[in-house]
């Protein structure tokens, strides 16, 4: 089971508007200011942000946004998401490709799967070939669904 702690929510009183904030330990990557979901491997902040509408309504304006109090001096150390609801719209479209592409039976691997510490390598075909020849025909028959995998 996966589980999350929000390490910061602030709630105005009349609960119209909500800042979720991630604190970041690890190395701070010069593109943070880009990264919106990263391929599917920075959804911290739009599930954080998801849920806050979730369990205090739709109505609340969220920000959501990482922050790396280990930055540099001078260095940009507060990342917000820009476009919050465009995210979570975008978000929500590409899940329910999969659902459906995954009623369907077309299951594909993930954007980690050719990494060489991937926890689950072992049911992935032995061959380290198999994903690159393979990957574009995922890609064709999952359709709008493998989008989200190109976004920044």
């Amino acid at each position: 089971m996966l589980s999350a702690i929000v390490d910061r929510l602030d709630l105005a009183e009349d609960m119209s508007r909500a800042r979720v904030i991630d604190y970041k330990t690890g190395r701070l990557n010069k593109d943070m200011a880009d990264v919106v979901i990263k391929g599917g491997s920075e959804l911290q902040r739009c599930l954080y942000a998801f849920a806050v509408k979730t369990l205090i309504g739709t109505g609340v304006k969220v920000e959501a946004s990482l922050l790396y109090p280990g930055a540099d001096e001078g260095e940009q150390a507060l990342f917000p998401l820009q476009g919050v609801d465009a995210v979570l719209a975008r978000l929500a479209s590409a899940l329910a490709i999969a659902r459906k592409n995954m009623i369907e039976g077309i299951l594909a691997p993930g954007i980690d799967a050719k990494d060489q510490w991937n926890d689950f390598a072992f049911a992935l075909p032995a061959s380290l070939n198999y994903l690159a020849r393979k990957l574009e025909l995922a890609r064709e028959r999952l359709g709008e669904g493998a989008n989200v995998w190109a976004e920044p």
